[in-house]
């Protein structure tokens, strides 16, 4: 009955009132409640907005990347406001009751409610804004070193203590910028300068430590790459002083920072690298490791430390911590003890050879210590350690295969198992793909006897061995295979050597050969293995008889030979040869591979051709061939690459991209219809209208293939490093794809894609949902089409 009467009285009093007051209140309450719909409608938008920010936050995070401080800043900001701004909104309701429970709302309170309202969509607006400014959300870290984070290796024994806090108060002193390591290979140099790196990280000496193992033969170039690996620097320059200008840049940025060289072979300008020293920048530090302190006296490395061997103590402490509880019994402690002197103190040597006598027994255990007092040579404590652990490898072609590693300086499975074939040590293997398999095999078997090392990549399909280790398997190899591997200086001198050492050698390695001229005819009735390595500046030219006598080459590798415009007549008489290299090298007339009929393997990796001879058609045992120029490759004949029917791998590459339809004046791809053993390709298509239907099977184990005009998309990926081995796939176009030829379903098997430029993505989205994307690892797309495609589809 009284809510009645008041809604009554308040519906009188409405009607009594003066027009203009009453129009008044109409105005004001349409206003008041127009700002506040609009409050609730913006503050909705901002959760939008938060939702999608909130999305790419997480899949940054899920790649590992840095969240942009101001983003996150942002974020805290909305949060907090959107629940402002709720309670506001919930104050108002309650406030907007006022008398009579509602019915006649409070004009003044209504009035600040709608001043406060107005000044919280300015400020919505203003979130709204700064969101639509991000540039990005997130920026790439530099993983840590995992070696940083553990210890795993280093043993703080009390002769390298002294050392290391002598290397660490250096590093403090202003007046040092330069500083170095020294002593004989597998003396623990490396591991040493790992431990200051961790040090000088756990005690912020440096704001950034960078470290750069380089190989035996590093160029500028490459110890750029490593130094810029560490800063998280890609280089888009291509001249090494653009390079050093951008490693030079990036430094500047730095206030304190530790570089440290490790396994430095010669002298070497650091300023061409890039990196400054003393007055150019204080804060900037270089420790070097090396075998030689002339080295680092003709750098100015000052001061520097000296590694000296473990003590007897230390060597048998860390030799007991591998070799296991068996050698404290009383019949293996005192051949254990004697074993352990014979590796001298070498902290590598201790390592493998205790690794090897592992759980063996007694008389192998005596038989070992034997082989090793016995072994002479230049180090024969040495020499003898590291050939034992090679005697342990139980199978004879591993033995081989560790010696070729070393004297030929493989360092990727690619390499070994193209030796491996030219040299036929794939006994009952059919095809590459058994025979990668046995190589990983073979790898993996070494490094389990700590005879082969882990690449600095971590990359499976690469590897590396410690000097001392590669030393004593060149002095195996030459003793026991007659391998002969010479350097420049040897080379120059060819009347020291003996006819007879010629005249027995199985293999011959020429490296960083300087001297424009080889002997006119070499005389090698058993040689298997030929290889010249020239040095970048030489003008070495190959005489045309030089291969007369040496017609049991299998294998021949010539590189960096940049005046080999004509290959030597000589060459077509190598009726047995099976793996032919011209790699890094300048070619014109090379038709005489012609005559090389039982040519497995043809390589002319990063060489200056632009015309592939026809008479490569006639290499019809053809397994691998690599085209992967320097130059672009301008024509390959038409019906040539039809003709190698044995062809297991193919790489072309971004080398040569002029394919045609009809195959007129270059190859069409549909030739490559006709390689039915085909099972790993590389090439570039510009144009999507050269390709045939149904040229991309199934049976493919692995392939790079790109669709469009970009070759190097990998940047999209945000990933590091893809496996060399894997199924990757780039389309880029500006019209829609055609699907009728089954691209998609060809590829089901994909596990890398890259798409940009796509105007149909959604049909190619659907029609790849269709064929199955198990397999599918990293998707890129950028710049595609996609109307009604919903997130959740993706």
């Amino acid at each position: 009955m009284v809510d009645s009467v008041v809604a009554f009285v308040l519906q009188v009093a409405k009607c009594l009132a003066p027009l203009t007051e009453r129009q008044f209140c109409c105005g004001s309450n349409r206003n008041y409640t127009s700002t506040f719909e609009n409050l609730m409608e913006e503050v909705q938008r901002l959760r939008d907005v938060r939702l999608v920010v909130r999305h790419r936050i997480e899949e940054a995070e899920r790649n590992d990347a840095q969240i942009v401080r101001i983003v996150e800043e942002w974020l805290a900001t909305v949060d907090e406001f959107i629940a402002e701004a709720e309670m506001f909104v919930k104050d108002e309701n309650e406030a907007n009751k006022g008398c009579f429970k509602g019915m006649s709302p409070n004009l003044k309170t209504r009035r600040r409610l709608s001043k406060e309202a107005k000044r919280k969509l300015n400020i919505l607006l203003q979130l709204r804004e700064a969101a639509a400014s991000f540039d990005r959300i997130c920026y790439r870290t530099i993983p840590e070193d995992t070696w940083l984070i553990s210890r795993t290796g280093y043993e703080a024994f009390g002769s390298r203590a002294s050392t290391l806090d002598g290397i660490v108060t250096a590093l403090k002193s202003p007046d040092v910028n330069m500083l170095g390591i020294y002593g004989m290979a597998g003396i623990g140099k490396t591991t040493l300068a790992k431990e200051v790196a961790r040090v000088a990280m756990n005690d912020r000496l440096f704001d950034q430590v960078v470290f750069a193992e380089l190989s035996p033969f590093p160029d500028i170039r490459m110890i750029q790459e490593r130094t810029a690996d560490g800063l998280g620097v890609i280089f888009h320059e291509e001249s090494l002083s653009g390079r050093a200008d951008r490693l030079h840049h990036r430094l500047m940025q730095e206030k304190t920072i530790l570089i440290i060289l490790d396994n430095i072979w010669d002298r070497l300008d650091l300023a061409a690298v890039g990196i400054p020293l003393g007055d150019y920048h204080r804060g900037c530090k270089v420790l070097l490791t090396t075998r030689s302190l002339d080295v680092l006296s003709g750098m100015g490395s000052q001061p520097n430390f000296f590694v000296e061997a473990l003590n007897e103590e230390e060597a048998w402490s860390l030799f007991a911590k591998i070799a296991g509880d068996d050698i404290h019994v009383s019949e293996f402690n005192i051949v254990a003890r004697d074993v352990a002197k014979t590796c001298a103190g070498l902290p590598l040597l201790i390592v493998m050879v205790a690794s090897a006598l592992r759980n063996k027994r007694l008389f192998e255990w005596m038989d070992a210590l034997q082989q090793a007092r016995n072994f002479e040579g230049t180090f024969p404590t040495v020499f003898s350690a590291i050939e034992l652990s090679y005697n342990h490898l139980q199978e004879e072609e591993l033995k081989k295969i560790f010696l070729l590693i070393a004297y030929t300086y493989i360092a990727s499975v690619d390499e070994l198992l193209m030796y491996g074939m030219g040299l036929g040590l794939f006994e009952g293997i059919n095809n590459m793909e058994e025979a990668k398999c046995r190589v990983h095999m073979w790898v993996d078997k070494l490094k389990a006897s700590c005879l082969l090392l882990d690449h600095v990549c971590k990359d499976e399909n690469h590897f590396s061995m410690h000097d001392v280790v590669r030393d004593v398997a060149i002095a195996i190899a030459s003793r026991d295979l007659n391998v002969l591997r010479l350097t420049d200086e040897l080379v120059n001198r060819w009347e020291w050597l003996d006819d007879s050492e010629i005249k027995l050698s199985s293999s011959i390695i020429l490296h960083g050969v300087k001297t424009n001229k080889l002997p006119e005819v070499l005389d090698c009735p058993l040689l298997e293995l030929f290889s010249i390595s020239a040095d970048k500046y030489s003008k070495l030219m190959i005489p045309d008889n030089l291969f007369t006598r040496m017609i049991k080459v299998r294998v021949l590798v010539l590189t960096n030979c940049m005046h080999l415009f004509s290959l030597p007549s000589s060459l077509g008489l190598l009726k047995n040869l099976r793996i032919l290299c011209l790699c890094y090298c300048n070619l014109e007339d090379i038709s005489v591979i012609g005559d090389l009929k039982t040519v497995e393997i043809l390589s002319l990796k990063g060489s200056n051709i632009e015309q592939l001879p026809v008479e490569i058609g006639e290499l019809t045992q053809l397994r691998l061939l690599d085209l992967r120029t320097y130059s672009e490759l301008k024509v390959i004949p038409p019906n040539v690459l039809s003709k190698l029917s044995h062809l297991e791998e193919l790489y072309i590459g971004d080398s040569f991209n002029k394919w045609e339809v009809e195959g007129l004046n270059n190859a069409s791809l549909d030739e490559l219809k006709h390689l039915p053993n085909l099972t790993s390709l590389e090439l570039q298509i510009k144009d999507v209208n050269t390709l045939p239907r149904g040229l991309f099977f199934e049976k493919l184990e692995r392939y790079k293939i790109c669709v469009g005009d970009e070759w190097h998309w990998r940047d999209w990926l945000e990933v590091d490093v893809l496996p060399e081995s894997c199924r990757e796939f780039r389309l880029q176009l500006n019209t829609k794809i055609c699907f009728k030829d089954g691209l998609i379903v060809q590829l089901q098997g994909i596990e890398v894609l890259c798409l940009s430029g796509l105007q149909d993505f959604k049909n190619f989205f659907d029609e790849l949902l269709k064929v199955g994307s198990s397999q599918l690892k990293h998707l890129s797309v950028q710049n595609c089409y996609a109307p009604n495609l919903r997130e959740s589809e993706v």
